[in-house]
């Protein structure tokens, strides 16, 4: 015959359990949805640069025109098509295809910065609302904020930035 105290406090350790198995869960979660928004938060903008980036590299210079937001019948105020081939057409002299370099994201738009072999380092500003095509204003961008990509590569990465 058992002992009257014998599973006395079985049911607390149980519920003990399964509060620190509901805590460790909700940090969990609560962890891995904070790291996709910062992996997914430029995904669209990053696409859009991706494409007009595929249609240079395949010399569809009228299509990426259209992407920039403007068009043969309309071109844009400042940036009409000649102006346009001058910076991205087959005068520019490239030997490798343009590719992403960097991505960072402000409030208004987003930087991504891009580069060919025989060419400098070109700032792409993308607005997050119409996603439209602009030069930036700088190659990363300039509100005060938490810079994450630089803290960790200068902690782990031995001072790269």
């Amino acid at each position: 015959m058992g002992s009257y105290l014998q599973h006395y406090g079985a049911g607390e350790e149980r519920r003990n359990r399964i509060i620190k198995i509901l805590i460790i869960s909700g940090i969990s979660v609560l962890i891995l949805l904070w790291v996709l928004y910062f992996v997914f938060r430029d995904f669209s903008e990053k696409q859009t640069v991706k494409r007009f980036l595929a249609q240079l590299n395949s010399r569809q210079y009228t299509e990426a025109y259209v992407t920039w937001g403007c068009t043969a019948s309309t071109p844009c105020p400042n940036y009409d098509y000649k102006r346009f081939l001058d910076d991205w057409g087959p005068a520019k002299k490239i030997s490798s295809p343009w590719q992403i370099a960097s991505v960072d994201g402000c409030k208004a738009f987003v930087t991504v910065n891009v580069k060919a072999d025989g060419s400098e380092l070109e700032s792409l500003g993308v607005e997050r609302g119409t996603k439209s095509l602009m030069f930036a204003p700088a190659p990363e961008c300039q509100e005060p904020k938490w810079r994450w990509k630089q803290f960790f590569s200068r902690m782990f990465g031995g001072g790269r930035s």
